[in-house]
């Protein structure tokens, strides 16, 4: 058995590794994210009102979906608001399934994760 000393990369800064590359790696296998047996639905969804919903993921089982923000680098205001703005439209526009919110970043603040907890008391976000 080889050990190999794992390496932390940034994708914001990588010349190869990038949001799309991210993107695909989770459509191949939304299972990666750890929230279950997920189905791949939609990636860069046009949202009314402007905006692209980076991926929509499914939850046969339970008829719930994810709609999945990803954010290269820290989290930030815009990131935030924009995955609760998301998911209140889908919400909306397909009430016959229970949705989440889920943002993906490569570092969550502690300030971001506090509001995300506290959000979390009336909007189904998670944070990975």
């Amino acid at each position: 058995m080889n050990y190999i000393k794992p390496e932390i990369i940034s994708l914001k800064n990588s010349q190869e590794l990038n949001e799309k590359w991210l993107q695909a790696r989770i459509e191949e296998d939304p299972s990666m994210l750890g929230l279950g047996d997920l189905e791949f639905r939609d990636t860069e969804k046009i949202m009314v009102g402007g905006g692209r919903l980076d991926t929509i993921l499914y939850d046969p089982e339970d008829k719930k979906r994810y709609e999945v923000e990803i954010q290269l680098g820290k989290t930030d205001e815009s990131h935030v608001i924009r995955t609760i703005e998301y998911w209140d439209i889908e919400r909306k526009k397909n009430p016959q399934y229970n949705h989440c919110a889920v943002i993906i970043a490569e570092d969550i603040t502690s300030r971001f994760l506090n509001v995300i907890s506290l959000f979390n008391g009336f909007i189904p976000l998670i944070a990975i």
